[in-house]
């Protein structure tokens, strides 16, 4: 298998809204690392690949299939072979078609979306850089386990959940993977590979353009290795960032698992990512030569429904009556609810999925935040060694909870409107563990 990489400078210009954070408006005002894109290319017989990490928060999936679709027009690498995974940093523009309803819009005039617009030159040209400086590659696995994320999903003693705390006791994924790509002649590095589960929220609701911590991450580890780093976020729904950002409620008190407080926590974060991601590649002895390439396209079809039943929606504006819509999350979603009603019923949602195998590791790609027991579920099943699932990965439809998260309630269980009106139903992460199962299997014969 030949593979190629390559990074290129995406840092936006001062003055633009950050996105994340229940989106407050946040104009940038500084930079505190620069966000960049890295491009993995992949090359085997017929089969061609390109796996792009971003420093984004997320892309929408309109928006990503017209960035997949620039990048092949300049590169080759075919559209359905192109993954584009954000790191879901919230120091970062809000890359998307969709204009928020909570608290105003963030980004009134779409200077994010034109920001991201103007980046497709850019990463093309990441993507041709890498393949044009494919070489044969050995690749060498492993896999570990991190304490760079915690479940952010900490309970009260009455079983309410708090999105502030984080609870080393409940269930997250803290898989860590990594790949380790060597030309396969001169032993020289070309690159590396990282997947685990953590939001990129480390910084908190600053003013700073930010990677997170996993930019400290990266930076860390080529000081070891000097080779370009593509990190792949996984099951990030109700995996936080393990800071010790102290936070006291009334009923609450502990170290945050939601966000950190600034520059000290995205350091602490980094540098423990890094410390796990360099103990495992300096473990790594069994480099291989027949690595296989495989891409294969594979359709989702997810049950989801009106977030509001139209009594609920009904109900909703009566209770706020007389309130400005444009600073009462709810109300805003009962009146898209009620607009939705007015119009065919949508059942379905449909996305084409672009699976990447290398040899024994599968890269699963998915557009929503999700949670931590269905990316357990899929790496139990799979009947690849290694299976990543990365999250906002070709866009972006919103938290994707287990139907027992669905029942607990919590911050992401609440905030899933806030993407569209529709919402998946409770079994919906099971179906898309079962469909990824079925696409994964059929790409292994």
């Amino acid at each position: 298998m030949k593979t190629g990489f390559s990074i290129v400078d995406i840092t936006p210009p001062l003055g633009i809204f950050l996105t994340g954070y229940g989106r407050p408006q946040r104009l940038a005002t500084n930079v505190h690392t620069p966000l960049t894109a890295t491009a993995m290319y992949l090359a085997d017989g017929d089969a061609e690949a390109a796996v792009i990490s971003v420093d984004w928060c997320f892309v929408d999936a309109v928006l990503a299939r017209e960035i997949a679709e620039g990048i092949s027009k300049v590169s080759g690498v075919p559209a359905d072979g192109i993954v584009i995974s954000c790191i879901h940093t919230h120091s970062a523009p809000h890359t998307s078609y969709w204009v928020d309803t909570w608290r105003g819009a963030t980004d009134p005039e779409q200077k994010g979306l034109a920001y991201a617009k103007s980046c497709i030159p850019a990463l093309a040209k990441a993507v041709s850089d890498a393949k044009s400086g494919a070489r044969e590659a050995a690749i060498a696995f492993k896999a570990g386990k991190t304490e760079t994320g915690i479940s952010r999903r900490g309970q009260h003693e009455t079983g309410e959940i708090n999105m502030l705390l984080g609870d080393p006791d409940m269930v997250y994924d803290d898989n860590l993977t990594v790949a380790r790509f060597i030309d396969a002649e001169t032993k020289e590095d070309l690159g590396i590979l990282v997947h685990c589960s953590a939001h990129n929220t480390a910084m908190g609701i600053t003013t700073d353009i930010s990677s997170d911590w996993c930019g400290v991450m990266r930076n860390r580890v080529n000081t070891r290795y000097s080779a370009p780093v593509v990190f792949l976020n996984g099951a990030i729904g109700d995996v936080g960032p393990r800071t010790r950002r102290w936070f006291e409620g009334e009923d609450f008190r502990g170290f945050s698992g939601g966000c950190g407080d600034g520059i000290d926590s995205v350091l602490e974060v980094g540098y423990r990512a890094a410390n796990d991601v360099l103990a495992l590649l300096e473990n790594l002895r069994d480099f291989r030569n027949d690595v296989r390439l495989d891409v294969k396209s594979s359709e989702l079809v997810l049950p989801q429904e009106i977030c509001m039943t139209v009594e609920k929606a009904n109900a909703t504006l009566k209770e706020f009556e007389g309130i400005d819509p444009a600073v009462e999350a709810r109300l805003q979603w009962a009146i898209r609810a009620l607009e939705m009603w007015k119009k065919p019923l949508e059942p379905e949602l449909r996305w084409s999925q672009a699976l990447v195998a290398i040899g024994p590791l599968a890269i699963v790609p998915a557009p929503l935040e999700v949670f931590s027991i269905l990316s357990l579920r899929l790496r139990k099943y799979s009947p690849y060694e290694y299976t990543l699932l990365c999250s906002n990965a070709n866009g972006f439809y919103g938290y994707m909870p287990d139907r027992g998260a669905i029942a607990c309630g919590g911050y992401e269980v609440l905030m899933r409107p806030a993407v569209r009106p529709y919402v998946f139903t409770p079994d919906a992460g099971d179906v898309m563990v079962v469909q990824c199962l079925a696409g994964l299997r059929e790409m292994k014969k």
